[in-house]
């Protein structure tokens, strides 16, 4: 069984690179997006991100949803320090309220606080890992089985092995020597800085980046 540790693991890898996507759908919460499409979304090529039972099991969607929701309040504070807006969070309309001094500003004569000052409940909550796991303890460990699994099995059948020579060019990662989780994250996160759009990158080579990520971390099956 594995340990309380490596649930924790698993699905912050999984957060942080929910985050690192999101932020490249910038575009779908400026126009707005419900929690349900997202997810479907997320769950297809190029992201799978989530199993095809993510919406039909009440557990697994408990589970989905929190990820998510922890990666989305994750992007939420990114961008309002970036000043680039205010991500609206709600199941029913995610939405990005793009920067104005009015959005960030307290409606009170103390126009120098802004909404990073205000408790916000709903943040704490999802923000933190403690309340994902006080779920049956059992069902977590199951449910990570199952993840590690599922990267197992990608590992031959997921892939082609032009797909897995691809994703160590586009990392710049040498495919002949040994390579720990760590290393891979800090290749990933410096290629990742530069491909994305906001760095001067474009949409689609901060998404081939991502996807050689998910490509590798499957591939090695780091546990």
């Amino acid at each position: 069984m594995h340990s309380q540790s490596s649930t924790n693991e698993a699905h912050e890898l999984q957060a942080e690179l929910l985050v690192d996507i999101l932020s490249t759908q910038k575009s779908l919460f400026v126009a707005g997006i419900t929690e349900y499409e997202l997810i479907n979304i997320l769950k297809k090529a190029p992201f799978r991100l989530f199993d095809e039972d993510a919406l039909r099991d009440p557990f697994m969607l408990f589970k989905t949803h929190f990820v998510l929701f922890h990666a989305l309040y994750q992007l939420k504070t990114h961008w309002i320090e970036q000043r680039e807006g205010f991500l609206d969070i709600h199941a029913l309309s995610i939405k990005l309220n793009l920067f104005n001094a009015s959005v960030l500003m307290q409606s009170s004569a103390d126009e120098s606080t802004t909404v990073l000052d205000k408790p916000d409940l709903l943040a704490e909550y999802y923000l933190d890992w403690g309340n994902f796991e006080k779920t049956d303890r059992d069902a977590v460990d199951t449910l990570l089985d199952a993840f590690w699994k599922k990267m197992e099995q990608d590992d031959g059948s997921g892939y082609e092995q032009s797909d897995i020579e691809k994703a160590h060019l586009v990392l710049g990662v040498p495919k002949d020597s040994p390579v720990t989780l760590q290393q891979l994250k800090r290749i990933y996160k410096r290629t990742l800085q530069s491909a994305h759009p906001d760095k001067g990158g474009t949409q689609q080579e901060a998404q081939s980046v991502i996807q050689a990520y998910q490509i590798l971390i499957r591939y090695y099956s780091f546990k």
